[in-house]
């Protein structure tokens, strides 16, 4: 049975772990791998059913968890958050110096909710020349710039007037460093417009729009198309 990409990873992983410190390692050349695509699920693991099903990923990638804590009792949002960014950043650099995939491996960064504010983080900050594309679900720093609805006020949390988790205010149009397309459940979904991502005071939207996103992302990216986009944003209310 051929073993998964993503399985390989996560071996690369554990055992980069056991290298001891100040050991000379050669320098292989850097090889082709195939497409990965690292998901961070919502708090308690929202999306992260579908997410991390094969048959919803593009491209025949192959989708790896990050782990952070986002479970009831982790209540410290912005501790969390850090420790989602710290994590995902590892996996990148696992894949691109520990497992030597070359910069042309195609990569998909794919967050819901609080793992929106995670890769969203992620997305606005990795270096420039890789193959990168960001998928947010319902993130709670959403621009209000750039979208399809009129009158769009961004996410809840970028209009908090003080920092929230992963950094203060919405985030500006040109943030991204790689083409990202954004979700939002706005006011013709059939639950309301999701408060997280579409502010406002209906919080009772938090339960019947939120949950509801598709996170099938090969689905969403051949409706919306994958980048370039222009600022790297594709910023979309729907439906």
């Amino acid at each position: 049975m051929r073993k998964s990409f993503g399985r390989w990873l996560l071996a690369i992983v554990v055992a980069a772990a056991c290298v001891p410190v100040g050991q000379a390692q050669a320098a292989p050349a850097k090889r082709p791998c195939g497409p990965v695509m690292f998901v961070v699920p919502g708090y308690q693991d929202g999306g992260a059913f579908k997410l991390l099903d094969r048959t919803f990923a593009p491209g025949g990638a192959d989708p790896v968890r990050i782990p952070y804590p986002n479970g009831q009792a982790d209540i410290n949002l912005y501790a969390d958050v850090d420790a989602g960014v710290a994590n995902l950043r590892t996996a990148l650099y696992n894949l691109y110096v520990t497992y030597n995939c070359d910069l042309d491996t195609r990569v998909y960064i794919v967050g819901f909710s609080l793992g929106a504010l995670v890769a969203g983080t992620v997305l606005e900050t990795e270096p420039p020349d890789r193959n990168i594309q960001g998928i947010l679900f319902s993130d709670g720093r959403r621009q209000s710039g750039e979208s399809n609805q009129p009158g769009d006020p961004g996410g809840l949390i970028g209009r908090l007037p003080f920092p929230g988790p992963g950094g203060a205010g919405l985030r500006p149009v040109d943030s991204f460093r790689y083409p990202t397309l954004t979700l939002c459940n706005g006011p013709r979904s059939s639950g309301g417009a999701d408060v997280i991502c579409f502010g406002g005071s209906d919080l009772n939207s938090y339960f019947t729009s939120h949950p509801f996103y598709s996170f099938d992302v090969a689905g969403e990216l051949r409706v919306h198309g994958e980048g370039p986009y222009d600022h790297n944003l594709r910023n979309r209310v729907i439906p």
